[in-house]
């Protein structure tokens, strides 16, 4: 074809490239009905707050509580501790 200007159409405008296209119905679609994954180590029922001391111990009180009772009452001097964490009722610790 030719055009006003006496040139062919593919020299004025050319053809353009080939595009790939997605439509709205072949993106990839996201899994809801998947059972989430638990942590059964540190998942659970908090039976006690605890402490852990520098020579090994481990000193708790049953809930409720909070870790600086547990410090007052059964740590004489408060550079002993290392860690403050929970108990949980399968017998795990989990320390902060």
């Amino acid at each position: 074809m030719i055009t006003i200007l006496g040139e062919h159409i593919s020299l004025i405008r050319p053809s353009l490239d080939y595009q790939c296209r997605i439509y709205k119905n072949e993106h990839p679609q996201a899994k809801y009905n998947c059972r989430p994954k638990t942590n059964k180590e540190n998942c659970g029922r908090v039976i006690a707050v605890c402490i852990k001391l520098v020579e090994g111990g481990i000193r708790s009180m049953p809930t409720p509580a909070t870790h600086l009772q547990v410090c007052e009452q059964m740590v004489n001097d408060f550079n002993n501790v290392i860690r403050i964490g929970w108990q949980l009722e399968n017998g795990n610790y989990v320390w902060q």
